[in-house]
């Protein structure tokens, strides 16, 4: 599943135009990335609260097992890294 924290409205074409497979949600009130430690606040920035490109393999009880992220929102994870990793927790 991927979370933005984009208006809801706006997830179905976001999704559409990258071709996602997956779900993809809403967190525009950001309690979902603030519970998890993603959010990140700059009064200097011109969108004050933000989320860096984050990624993040939370268990079935809610536990991160897992967490990469970004500074740069143009790069992102490979699928094998997450493979990987998935493939590492499965195995513990």
């Amino acid at each position: 599943m991927g979370i933005s924290t984009d208006f809801p409205m706006a997830q179905k074409p976001w999704a559409e135009k990258l071709g996602l497979t997956f779900p993809l949600v809403s967190d525009w009130q950001r309690k979902t990335v603030s519970a998890y430690g993603i959010l990140d606040t700059n009064p200097q920035s011109m969108i004050y609260r933000y989320t860096k490109r984050s990624y993040l393999i939370i268990d079935k009880d809610g536990t991160v097992r897992w967490k990469k992220i970004l500074d740069d929102p143009r790069q992102v994870v490979a699928d094998d890294e997450l493979l990987a990793e998935l493939d590492k927790l499965n195995h513990q």
